[in-house]
């Protein structure tokens, strides 16, 4: 996309905008520049969202993780931002996008954070290792809303430990290295229901 594709304001009428949305980033990542494809993705419009944190579209169980791994490519130590996330739209209702950036040079000399960011076509579950026991499926459920573990053990009457020890064990099963992960993955693997709000574990893979 073009430098002047990346503004404030309407988009040229007589020039389509790609399905990719484009985005710029301040040092904070605070989103500063915006195509109006990345506005649609979400179901607003650009001057909503300029200004806004780039990880508060996502959803909140990987919010810390985006913050992070977008920091390290601002600091230099990443030279490279690639992940599929699960963006929130309208009402809430979550979507696939594969998110790529790199820290770009300007004439001037100064640098800037640009990302594309490409909806998916989720598709059909597929790979699900296996089914979820109901209380997997229901701490799964609240991590994907972005609950704490201890929030979590109280809403299901469980000590924190236990719950835990679940998340553990669900770590371990899906090959994943932390819970925001899982959370992806989860998505990934279609055991969680990516066009509903607040998350939910579809019946196909709770255990009866």
């Amino acid at each position: 996309m073009s430098e002047a594709a990346l503004r404030r304001g309407r988009r040229r009428p007589e020039v389509e905008e790609p399905a990719a949305g484009m985005v710029e980033l301040d040092p904070g990542l605070v989103i500063r520049r915006v195509s109006g494809a990345f506005a649609e993705l979400f179901g607003t419009t650009p001057d909503d969202v300029i200004g806004t944190a780039f990880p508060g579209w996502f959803l909140p169980a990987v919010q810390e993780t985006v913050r992070r791994q977008l920091g390290e490519l601002v600091s230099g130590a990443e030279d490279r931002f690639e992940e599929r996330l699960v963006g929130l739209g309208p009402g809430g209702g979550a979507f696939f996008v594969d998110v790529t950036g790199r820290i770009l040079a300007a004439d001037d000399g100064a640098t800037c954070l640009v990302l594309l960011v490409q909806p998916v076509d989720a598709g059909e579950p597929a790979g699900v290792p296996e089914r979820l026991a109901d209380l997997d499926a229901r701490i799964l459920e609240g991590l994907a809303a972005g609950e704490p573990a201890v929030r979590i053990a109280m809403r299901l009457f469980l000590s924190r430990q236990a719950v835990d020890y679940r998340i553990g064990a669900m770590l371990r099963k899906l090959a994943v290295p932390n819970r925001a992960a899982l959370v992806s993955k989860a998505y990934a693997l279609g055991l969680l229901e990516p066009a509903d709000w607040p998350p939910r574990v579809p019946s196909h893979a709770r255990e009866d």
